[in-house]
């Protein structure tokens, strides 16, 4: 079943691009979230992070993989600060055993800084490049 989450954000997003989108499914007790288009982090909390927490703590996933690798990020609006604060804010109340980020090389750099921080703050969250193999560890036990 595939879904789409939230709403959809005004943006002025450069012409050509579309606003960004999310949509998601379950694999198993794991679920997969792909998203597309531009955004800056607090796009990304109020269009992805949120509603995708807020989802988590209604099913029975404890695996969330979130693919990001067709974000457009905005260099201009970076708050990994925000982002780190709004998935703590949610693990606490929604069962979260791994959380994989699926992101490109030119990303991964936000990414694993993202990462460290998570990771410091007791978040089972690992990166990759490529979906298959996040969703493969996202719903590997333990």
């Amino acid at each position: 079943m595939v879904s789409e989450l939230g709403k959809q954000p005004k943006t002025s997003a450069p012409e050509g691009f579309v606003p960004l989108s999310i949509a998601s499914h379950q694999d198993e007790d794991c679920m997969i979230v792909t998203c597309a288009g531009p955004s800056d982090c607090h796009t990304c909390i109020d269009t992805v992070y949120r509603p995708i927490m807020n989802r988590m703590e209604d099913s029975d996933c404890t695996g969330l993989v979130i693919d990001k690798r067709k974000i457009l990020c905005s260099r201009e609006k970076k708050s990994l600060d925000r982002v780190v604060e709004t998935i703590l804010h949610y693990t606490n109340r929604a069962v979260l055993r791994k959380l994989a980020i699926v992101t490109t090389i030119e990303y991964k750099k936000d990414e694993q800084l993202l990462l460290e921080t998570l990771f410091q703050k007791g978040v089972n969250i690992r990166l990759f490049t490529e979906l298959e193999p996040a969703v493969v560890w996202a719903k590997a036990y333990p």
